[in-house]
């Protein structure tokens, strides 16, 4: 079983063109602000950095079996954990992310972590925690104030984060998708 890290993860990145209305909200409500740029998670935990290149042979392959996709943020969703809730932005259509996510299981079997929540890999763009308190006007309200934002996502990134980065996760490496013609 190999090891696995948190300093690690295998994301989809929107392109910058579509960041700045995502980094408007997640500047005030996101505690991961700094740390985590806009991300959409694959895997995670993920392998440890002296691990990577046993593992991008695997990466890029998984990339070339998937064509470039588009997604549309348009809708808001929770995750309600015991003392907060996670808002996020779903992507959709989900369908290319669920597939593209057994993809990379098949060649990467033993990081299955994101595919053991109940109901499976669930693909969502985290914006902010929110208390219970106040998450149904919250959601109510930037539901009311989002514009969708649509978006062509052309690659998987493998990124890290360590001392040298100031503990902020940086791409590794990116894996282009096939083009669609």
């Amino acid at each position: 079983m190999p090891t696995k890290t948190h300093t690690t993860a295998v994301v989809l990145i929107p392109p910058e063109s579509a960041q700045p209305p995502i980094q408007a909200i997640r500047r005030i409500h996101d505690r991961n602000f700094v740390r985590w740029m806009p991300h959409i998670t694959l895997l995670y935990p993920f392998a440890e950095r002296h691990d990577f290149g046993d593992i991008t042979p695997a990466l890029a392959e998984a990339a070339q079996q998937v064509d470039s996709f588009c997604i549309e943020l348009a809708r808001f969703d929770v995750f309600k954990h015991r003392k907060s809730c996670t808002m996020f932005l779903v992507p959709e259509p989900a369908d290319e992310i669920v597939r593209l996510h057994g993809v990379l299981m098949q060649h990467l079997p033993d990081y299955n972590d994101t595919a053991q929540f109940a109901g499976g890999f669930h693909p969502h763009l985290s914006v902010g925690q929110f208390q219970h308190r106040s998450l149904d006007s919250e959601q109510l309200r930037l539901q009311t104030e989002w514009q969708p934002v649509q978006c062509e996502i052309e690659s998987l990134s493998l990124i890290y984060r360590s001392p040298e980065t100031d503990d902020r996760f940086v791409v590794a490496e990116q894996f282009s998708f096939q083009t669609r013609s």
